[in-house]
């Protein structure tokens, strides 16, 4: 076989093989797992962070986003309004977690699930103090998500409106969207050139989704 002919079968061979994770990871989750109230079933979610942090509101405001555009999408699946633990996460742990899941996963995701066990909460919003890059971790049936978001007092996230966003696209991860490349998008992310600094604004605004957003959300919470 020609070394022409080898890379064009790998390069197959990786395009199959993204195409099943892709279709795996979008088929419908079985959301019974969660609690269910009068409007459908509930993430419980719990925002990890000294009571003072100001970023609080901005965590509540992107919880209401996506409760708007669920609801926008008919879809029942929804979050409640959070509560606020002042338990903390070592900032090594947090790193750690951050670097493996922007660069590949490992143990330490382990270690930080293991830590939020007995957290009373389907989704953790951890409003760390150090410096990483923002991650998430997807929820799934027996697995809680999270969100990691890095410290605030100094740039990107210092930048008006752009702690609400970040915490906003890690949520978007958390319920099953993907990075694209739309850099006037709510999920526009690696490999991609956009970065936090794009959601800064003068005024209180949330970046939109795109159309194949709201598809693969009508998919995955049917």
């Amino acid at each position: 076989m020609t070394r022409l002919r080898r890379r064009l079968l790998v390069l197959l061979l990786i395009g199959i093989a993204a195409a099943i994770y892709l279709s795996s990871n979008a088929r419908p989750i079985d959301a019974s797992s969660l609690t269910i109230d009068a409007a459908g079933p509930r993430f419980r979610v719990v925002i990890l962070a000294d009571p003072r942090d100001s970023r609080i509101p901005a965590a509540r405001e992107a919880i209401g986003y996506w409760n708007q555009q669920l609801l926008r999408l008919g879809r029942r699946i929804h979050f409640d309004s959070a509560t606020v633990a002042a338990d903390s996460i070592p900032d090594e742990l947090l790193r750690a977690a951050s670097h493996e899941v922007t660069f590949g996963r490992g143990p330490a995701t382990t270690r930080l699930a293991n830590k939020l066990a007995d957290t009373p909460a389907d989704i953790a919003i951890v409003l760390s103090q150090t410096d990483l890059i923002s991650f998430s971790v997807q929820w799934r049936p027996g697995r809680r998500g999270v969100v990691g978001l890095r410290r605030s007092d100094i740039p990107p996230l210092s930048l008006p409106n752009t702690v609400r966003n970040v915490i906003a696209h890690e949520l978007g991860h958390v319920i099953g969207l993907d990075h694209n490349r739309d850099a006037a998008t709510l999920m526009c992310g690696r490999p991609a050139p956009c970065r936090p600094a794009a959601f800064a604004s003068d005024s209180v605004r949330f970046f939109p989704l795109t159309s194949a957003d709201d598809q693969r959300l009508q998919r995955r919470w049917p």
